[in-house]
């Protein structure tokens, strides 16, 4: 009877465990996502993959003197300083740039200018 009895609540005792540890961890999770989760919905995120774009796309930008920086009026202002700031590192680096459809020199100096129709320059 004894043994019955102590088989019994024992069995009860790990039940009981069991359930508690069940009930926790699913509250656990429910509550706070786990870290891998986290990381991969920020990673994923529309705001991620529209930055990286933008990275790229200034980058391609960056390595390509040849290629057109085009400014509109539909810029923000934020993506204007972004523009002309690429247009001065070309600029600077490689000497020359195009913005707008026209191409710009950078002198030794650091004067600024375009050639005009007749082939004279005309500094900015």
């Amino acid at each position: 009877m004894t043994l019955t009895l102590i088989t019994l609540s024992i069995s009860l005792l790990i039940l009981i465990v069991a359930i508690a540890t069940i009930t926790y961890k699913s509250r656990k999770s429910k509550i706070q996502p786990s870290q891998l989760s986290r990381f991969r919905k920020k990673f994923k995120s529309n705001s991620r993959l529209r930055e990286k774009l933008k990275a790229q796309f200034s980058e391609s930008l960056m390595a390509d003197p040849e290629r057109n920086i085009q400014i509109g009026t539909w810029d923000q202002e934020n993506e204007l300083r972004e523009k002309a700031d690429i247009h001065r590192a070309r600029l600077n680096k490689y000497g020359h740039s195009i913005m707008n459809g026209e191409k710009f020199f950078m002198e030794a100096e650091g004067k600024v200018y375009k050639y005009t129709p007749k082939g004279k320059r005309k500094y900015i």
